[in-house]
């Protein structure tokens, strides 16, 4: 009986250990694809979040150095009249919280003023003076590291030098002495995915700003990952370890220039998370299965061999259908025990088949409610029936809090329109793809997602539930919206193109219709720009362009509107701006871009000059064609007049 018992056993557990098996190898399949996919989803992510991070950053630091360059190209600056310099660059600091001071330094190292202290006081050495050599020598802005603020020296500051060049020379330079604090606020942990780190770091590896706890690491050496990252251009992921000792996924891009470089890193267990999760899940549920797979074995096993004793032993004694006195044959008992075991071999299997639906059936629920998208169902009235906990978690409800609700409840009004004049075709055609609509979130914020649906149908074609996926559409949306701005901007320059001008133009002439205010355009063509490109090369040219780009922003208001129309060809839009203003503001800028140098390769330095014409928009002027077409008169009057000039188009009255 031990011998039999023992068999038994060792079969029983076999036989449920290979029924688990497939489970076990589908559920690591599909584990390893989802893996996969979750892995490189995050991927992407930390690519296009260092991209959005790092463009930010430029454009603050970019902002910064036009700040300065406007002083920098004034009057006061080329004079070298310190005192308007002076109280120039404080007005420049009380309307900008983040800047600490303005400071004026010349060559030899020495401050004529911090806008910090009274003009006359003597002003504290000056930190990082090799950037500023490099600046008057290269005369190019630079952005220094991060060093103690020289009036408060518990601050971290970083600097932003900018020259004044004079007659091709620079002898001073301007210093903007910014909070790394304000950097640090541009990429606070706040603004990244939970456990998300964000760090710059400056050409020389030390870091300047920090997501997370930038008051204990700004100003200590970046690892050396980072650093390998930045020495070899090395725009790829890469693993690292952050100054706190985080196991870490990386990337890395250059943020301004070979001056800052910013790195974003994500932890490797918010990317292993999700597999260890359902790892956990898959592993508990084979224990649990082994476990009462051996608790069952253990039981059945006792179980038959009771049942076998109760039949040796009724076949031991007297039966009448046999002759008297002759003992059962083994024959007849072992086709007893056959089918006794087959009997039971379909019990057991019938209740394997029932463990393995509800397990599947369990799954395949946790798999809805933790999917990586959103899925509902809706009623013939679009009501919630269902709805997985992803879905949930977007709209910060509980099932009990949406289900029997209608589903417009958690749109935008906007989407709301659009659903309550779709779902009626839905429900006619029985499917719909990829419709744009936006869930508001329990933050209050919408969001942008994708909806595709099919119906169920009974018997009499009428809508029983629908099958609904909801696919998180943040991602696409933003890059959509980068994309056109893309597509609206000038490269090289970084004005708007042409189709930026005329719709820019358009909204203008709309405006200015409705309230009557005056508008101006001005025309722009640089002198013998084909000359600049024939002796110099065309990246002088390039740099001629950029150079009178940067000369509109530093010169313009911020409501007028400059772009580059094609070639060396520029136009500004001028809302609410007279004719009389605005040839005053052309022949500003026509003698500042005459006094204006600008250095090429090979040290060299030209000059150029820009003819101007100027119309104003009239009533008559359905389109701006009309107006430019006017501008363009006055530019040729001004090229044929001897270039470098300003010509105005008179109006119909005039």
């Amino acid at each position: 009986m031990n011998t039999v018992r023992l068999s038994l056993r060792a079969w029983l557990l076999l036989l449920a250990g290979l029924s688990t098996l497939p489970l076990l190898l589908l559920a690591l399949s599909v584990l390893w694809s989802y893996k996969n996919d979750q892995q490189q989803v995050l991927l992407d992510r930390l690519k296009t979040r260092t991209e959005l991070l790092a463009q930010s950053v430029g454009e603050r630091v970019k902002t910064a150095v036009g700040t300065l360059q406007g002083i920098a190209e004034s009057n006061a600056a080329m004079t070298l009249d310190v005192p308007t310099l002076y109280a120039h660059a404080q007005r420049v600091v009380a309307h900008n919280p983040d800047l600490r001071a303005i400071t004026l330094v010349n060559d030899q190292g020495g401050r004529l003023f911090l806008t910090s202290l009274p003009l006359d006081a003597p002003a504290p050495s000056l930190n990082a003076p090799e950037l500023v050599t490099e600046a008057l020598r290269t005369q190019s802005p630079n952005v220094s590291g991060p060093f103690a603020s020289p009036l408060r020296p518990a601050d971290k500051v970083v600097a932003v030098t900018v020259p004044i060049v004079r007659d091709g020379t620079a002898t001073h330079a301007l210093r903007m002495i910014l909070s790394t604090a304000s950097i640090s606020d541009m990429i606070d942990e706040r603004r990244l995915p939970p456990q998300w780190v964000a760090g710059i770091a400056d050409r020389h590896g030390t870091l300047v700003a920090r997501s997370r706890a930038p008051e204990r690491f700004v100003g200590q050496r970046v690892t050396n990952e980072f650093i390998n990252a930045v020495e070899t251009n090395h725009r790829l992921i890469f693993e690292g370890v952050t100054l706190d000792g985080v196991p870490t996924l990386n990337h890395v891009l250059p943020a301004v220039g070979a001056d800052w470089f910013l790195g974003v890193g994500v932890p490797k267990t918010v990317l292993n998370k999700p597999v260890n999760d359902m790892l956990t899940r898959i592993a508990l549920v084979a224990a649990l299965w082994i476990s009462l797979s051996v608790v069952a074995t253990r039981l059945f096993a006792g179980y038959l061999t009771r049942q076998m004793g109760i039949v040796v032993s009724v076949f031991g004694r007297d039966d009448p259908a046999l002759p008297a006195g002759q003992a059962i044959r083994v024959q007849e008992l072992w086709d007893i025990l056959q089918r006794f075991w087959l009997t039971k071999e379909a019990e057991s299997a019938a209740r394997s088949d029932l463990s393995t639906v509800a397990l599947q059936r369990d799954e395949v629920q946790d798999l809805y409610d933790r999917a990586p998208c959103g899925y509902h169902s809706l009623d013939h009235e679009g009501r919630v029936l269902r709805m997985n906990l992803t879905e949930l978690g977007w709209l910060g409800l509980t099932r009990e809090q949406a289900v029997g609700r209608p589903f417009t409840d958690f749109l935008t009004e906007e989407s709301q329109v659009i659903f309550r004049e779709r779902f009626p075709q839905f429900v006619r055609d029985g499917t719909i793809k990829d419709l744009e609509l936006e869930l508001m979130r329990g933050t209050g914020t919408p969001m942008p997602v994708l909806v595709s649906a099919t119906a169920i149908k009974d018997a009499a074609g009428r809508l029983v539930s629908t099958r609904t996926t909801v696919f998180d559409n943040t991602d696409q949306k933003m890059m959509e919206a980068q994309l056109e701005r893309l597509a609206r901007t000038d490269v090289l320059t970084s004005l708007g193109n042409r189709r930026d001008f005329y719709e820019q133009a358009a909204r203008e002439i709309a405006h200015a219709k409705r309230h009557g205010d005056p508008l101006c355009l001005l025309l722009m063509d640089i002198d013998h720009f084909k000359k600049i490109n024939d002796g110099f090369g065309h990246a002088a040219g390039d740099e001629v362009l950029r150079k009178l780009s940067r000369s509109l922003g530093a010169a313009l208001r911020e409501t007028d509107l400059p772009a580059r129309l094609g070639g060396e060809e520029f136009a500004v839009l001028m809302p609410r701006t007279s004719t009389e203003h605005a040839v005053a503001v052309a022949e500003r800028l026509r003698h500042t871009l005459e006094n204006t140098a600008v250095e090429i390769e090979g040290g060299q330095t030209l000059r150029f000059t820009v003819s101007i014409g100027v119309s104003t928009w009239q009533n008559s002027d359905a389109e701006v064609d009309a107006t430019l077409q006017r501008a363009d008169e006055a530019l040729y009057r001004a090229k044929h007049g001897g270039r470098n000039r300003v010509e105005w188009a008179p109006t119909a009255s005039a």
